[in-house]
């Protein structure tokens, strides 16, 4: 099944063709970029957002445009679940400008916060770009003979390729990454799952350090399990959390059970 991502882009490619332009997927990033030509012959980089249903997500550090390593110019929201496809097109400055205001007002709701982890952006933030493709340079009305059932199937497999392929370099390290820990590394290993990530570290008894192998954070040490465990529940959540790591960390033994409750504190 295709992930909302490449539908996302799929349906966006296909109303640029058709609209006289050129669209191309670029790789060079996982923020989802494409390259687009107006039929004018002018070029600019565009980020695609899609949602199936709720609102689109973006992230807190999407405020700062020197975060963005696609070089964007434009954002298109693609809601997927109009039919035909809707389409909101908002310059980049104005997606950062927003993104950093409500980001703000955040921050005074509870001094100390993070300016990271997720954001959501509603409808009501970007309506105004509803069909705004003269902003690509693309014609308002759109010809469904240029898009052709062949070059709609071509789209589709590489993107599907695509996809296929960074989930494959995805998985690749974390294998080998496990195959090297398991010759060499003699700490503990120390699991938790918080807000839908699963976090694997390495916990050494002698020092009390953890440091973090897998998930948000990977690579990080810290000089205890507390410390470690606030750290990166702040990082996913974007607020102050506070964890007991003897809690929040759990060692395998037969069933997961919490470090603290293991002989080794």
């Amino acid at each position: 099944m295709e992930d909302t991502a490449s539908r996302g882009i799929q349906a966006f490619i296909a109303d640029v063709v058709e609209r006289g332009g050129k669209a191309v997927r670029l790789t060079h990033s996982r923020r989802n970029p494409v390259q687009v030509w107006g039929d004018d012959g002018t070029s600019c980089i565009v980020r695609v957002r899609s949602k199936l249903s709720g609102d689109w997500q973006a992230r807190k550090q999407d405020e700062s445009l020197d975060d963005d390593d696609t070089g964007s110019q434009f954002w298109v929201f693609v809601d997927l679940a109009s039919s035909p496809e809707e389409f909101f097109v908002v310059p980049s400055s104005e997606v950062a400008d927003d993104i950093r205001a409500e980001v703000d007002l955040w921050m005074m709701d509870t001094p100390g916060r993070t300016r990271t982890g997720h954001h959501a952006i509603p409808l009501s933030r970007v309506a105004h770009g509803r069909g705004r493709w003269d902003l690509l340079g693309l014609a308002g009305e759109k010809d469904p003979s240029r898009y052709s059932d062949a070059q709609r199937a071509t789209t589709a497999a590489t993107l599907r390729a695509d996809a296929a392929a960074r989930a494959s370099a995805r998985k690749k390290p974390a294998k080998a990454t496990a195959a090297l820990e398991e010759l060499i590394d003699n700490r503990l290993e120390v699991v938790a799952d918080f807000e839908g990530y699963r976090l694997v570290g390495r916990f050494d008894p002698d020092t009390q350090t953890l440091e973090i192998m897998r998930g948000p954070m990977q690579g990080r040490r810290f000089p205890d399990p507390t410390t470690a465990a606030t750290a990166v529940a702040s990082h996913i959540s974007g607020d102050i959390e506070t964890h007991d790591g003897w809690e929040f960390w759990r060692t395998e033994q037969g069933e997961r059970i919490p470090m603290g409750q293991n002989s080794i504190r």
